[in-house]
C-alpha cells in the first residue's frame, strides 16, 4: 500500500494477551506501537496525538468521530476486537478511505458462555449468596428462581444469540426470539419460537439482548418494553449498553417490576463509581468482559493480524464492513 513498514497502534487491551498472533505482524514487516492508554480515551485531541502516524489501529471502545478521523491522515484501517463498530463514524471513515474491520465469530462462544453465566448469577442470586457467606451469614432462607425449564427470550438471533440458544437447549428452556432476519432452519433445529418482540416480552422469565447498537436499536428496550415483561422477570445484556434505556431500567428495578438484571455493558463506559445501578442488590454488573477470555483473545487477535496482512497485500479481509472504502 505504498508503506514500507506500516505502523499499527495497539489500543485494544486484547492485544496485551496474544504475543504469538502479534508476532505474525512483526514478521510481516509491521511496526507495532502499544497505545493501550487510549482504550477509554474521551479526549479527542489526546486520541489524535496518540495515533499520529498510524497506518492501522487495533481499536478499543474509544470513539472515532468525523473530527478525529479527519486529523488521522495516515490511517487506513480501524480493526475492532469484536463485531461492534458503533464507536466509529462509518460514513466519515468510508469517505476518507479508511477500512473498518471487525472479527466476526472470533468471540461468539466466549460471549455465549458468559451470557449463560450471567443468567445463572441473576436467577440464582450467586453474588448475594457469596456476599452473605463472606459477611458471616450462611443462608438467607430466600428461595431463588431456576434457569432449568425457564422461558427465555432472545432479542437478536445472530451468531451470539444462536450460540446462547444452543446452550439453553441443555437447560430444557422454552426459547423465544425476535429477529426478522433469523434463519428458519436453525430455529427449527433448536426449537426456537420466532415471534414479534411484543409477544416475546410478555412471556419470558429471562430477556437476553443480542443486537448491535445502531439508529434502529438505540433504546430498543425502554419503559414500554420493560413494562410488557412479566412481573419478576430478569434482563441480561451482553450486547451494547445503549440498546437498553438505563433510566427506564432503573425505574423498573426500583419498582420491583423486574426481579433483577445482569449487565456487562452500559450506556457510558467505564461505569462511574456512584452510578445508581451499583447500589442495587438485585443487579449483577461486570465491566464489558464477556469476550475477555483466553480463547476469545487468541481468536480475535489472530483474525486481526490476518486481516491487516490481507489489507497490506491489497485484499479486502473478511469482516470488513465498508469494502467500498478500499
Amino acid at each position: 500500500m505504498g508503506v514500507r513498514a506500516p505502523r499499527v497502534a495497539l489500543v485494544s487491551e486484547m492485544t496485551r494477551f496474544d504475543d504469538e498472533s502479534l508476532s505474525k505482524l512483526s514478521l510481516s514487516g509491521f511496526e507495532l506501537r502499544p497505545a493501550h492508554h487510549l482504550a477509554h480515551a474521551r479526549d479527542e485531541a489526546a486520541l489524535v496525538r496518540g495515533l499520529s502516524g498510524a497506518w492501522a489501529v487495533v481499536a478499543g471502545v474509544e470513539k472515532y468521530s468525523a473530527q478525529v478521523l479527519a486529523q488521522l491522515r495516515t490511517l487506513r484501517v480501524i480493526a475492532r476486537t469484536g463485531v461492534g463498530f458503533d464507536n466509529v463514524d462509518l460514513v466519515a471513515a468510508t469517505q476518507q478511505k479508511i477500512l473498518v474491520v471487525t472479527t466476526p465469530d472470533a468471540n461468539t462462544e466466549s460471549v455465549a458462555d458468559f451470557t449463560i453465566g450471567l443468567m445463572l448469577a441473576t436467577v440464582r442470586h450467586l453474588v448475594r449468596a457469596d456476599q452473605e457467606v463472606r459477611s458471616g451469614r450462611w443462608r438467607s432462607g430466600v428461595l431463588t428462581g431456576d434457569l432449568y425449564d425457564a422461558t427465555v427470550g432472545l432479542i437478536g438471533l445472530g451468531r451470539v444469540g444462536t450460540a446462547v440458544a444452543r446452550r439453553l437447549v441443555g437447560f430444557h428452556c422454552r426459547i423465544l426470539a425476535a429477529d426478522p432476519a433469523a434463519d428458519p432452519d436453525k430455529c427449527r433445529e433448536l426449537k426456537i419460537e420466532l415471534l414479534p418482540i411484543s409477544q416475546v416480552l410478555s412471556q419470558v422469565d429471562i430477556l437476553s439482548i443480542h443486537v448491535p447498537l445502531n439508529r434502529d436499536t438505540k433504546h430498543l428496550i425502554g419503559s414500554d418494553e420493560l413494562n410488557r415483561l412479566r412481573p419478576g422477570a430478569v434482563l441480561v445484556n451482553t450486547s451494547r449498553g445503549g440498546v437498553v434505556n438505563e433510566l427506564s431500567l432503573l425505574e423498573a428495578l426500583r419498582s420491583g417490576h423486574l426481579a433483577g438484571a445482569a449487565l456487562d455493558v452500559f450506556e457510558n463506559e467505564p461505569l462511574i463509581r456512584d452510578h445508581p445501578l451499583l447500589t442495587m442488590a438485585n443487579v449483577v454488573t461486570t465491566g464489558h468482559v464477556a469476550a475477555f477470555s483466553r480463547m476469545a483473545a487468541h481468536r480475535t487477535v489472530t483474525a486481526i493480524a490476518d486481516a491487516l496482512i490481507e489489507v497490506a497485500n491489497d485484499k479486502v479481509p473478511i469482516g470488513c464492513v465498508n469494502p467500498e472504502a478500499f
